[in-house]
């Protein structure tokens, strides 16, 4: 069940573990020495923006949150499998990304990374390596499938892949892919074409 929105002036509430699964919150010090903080809610696809722990505002992503007369804002975006952009905009159009808060995804992956950063950067690695994997041997059985589909198949010939995994192989990719995507999201990590398979069709 989808929680409403906040309403105005309500305190932001603790950060629990068990939103983990399905929020996360990101906060940083503004030039006028309040706090700005953006609590996500993956579930409903929604961002709630809080000022000194104080709710201001509720919108769905993406969303640009204007910060008042000193013309900053932030901007939020989500992917899938995490945020693909959570900045402070400078009315110079510098731009600077929030701290994730203790407790959320992002925060204990970074720590990760500062404790052990041969692990984080193993992680990293193998998450390009399993995206890599997946795009070159489920892309073809992808075209295939299409290819064969009535609107193409009545005007071309379908692609014949050059692959043929059994269906525990494919879904063994899929599984692993999902978990690769969760560790490019939870890095900040994106590129076009290597995330693809996990991005899906976003507008």
């Amino acid at each position: 069940m989808v929680e409403p929105a906040p309403e105005p002036g309500s305190p932001l509430p603790p950060f629990r573990p068990s939103f983990s699964l399905h929020r996360t919150r990101f906060a940083i010090g503004l030039p006028d020495a309040s706090t700005a903080t953006v609590d996500v809610d993956h579930m409903s696809g929604r961002a709630s923006l809080y000022r000194d722990d104080r709710h201001v505002q509720s919108s769905d992503m993406p969303v640009r949150f204007a910060l008042g007369a000193d013309r900053d804002s932030i901007e939020v975006a989500a992917s899938r499998y995490g945020m693909r952009r959570i900045h402070l905009i400078s009315a110079d159009d510098s731009r600077r990304r929030l701290d994730p808060a203790p407790g959320t995804p992002e925060h204990w992956r970074a720590q990760l990374s500062r404790r052990h950063p041969g692990v984080g950067r193993a992680l990293a690695a193998c998450a390009v390596i399993v995206l890599t994997v997946n795009l070159i041997v489920l892309a073809p059985q992808l075209l295939e499938l299409v290819t064969h589909l009535p609107l193409w198949a009545d005007r071309f010939t379908p692609f014949a892949s050059p692959v043929d995994l059994p269906a525990w192989v494919n879904t063994a990719l899929t599984v692993t892919a999902g978990l690769a995507g969760i560790e490019r999201a939870l890095t900040f990590r994106h590129h076009r074409l290597l995330d693809a398979e996990t991005d899906g069709i976003e507008s």
